[in-house]
């Protein structure tokens, strides 16, 4: 699933991104990779409300287009 989302990002959030973004990040392992990307979210998740408003609007529309169709 991709999410688009629109906000300022926090000077936390260009550090974070300038992490992710580096060479280190890109061809290290899997687990290295994973784990910075969950220090983003957790960043993102408790710092920025209006990702998470974002995020909750959008989830129960795509939820409900993927729920088959019982009375067809």
């Amino acid at each position: 699933m991709k999410l688009l989302l629109d906000f300022e990002p926090c000077k936390e959030c260009k550090t974070m991104m300038s992490e992710l973004s580096s060479p280190e990040i890109i061809f290290g392992d899997e687990k290295t990779r994973s784990d910075e990307s969950a220090k983003f979210l957790r960043h993102l998740t408790y710092n920025h409300n209006e990702v998470v408003q974002a995020v909750m609007e959008d989830l129960p529309k795509q939820k409900k287009d993927q729920e088959p169709d019982f009375y067809q």
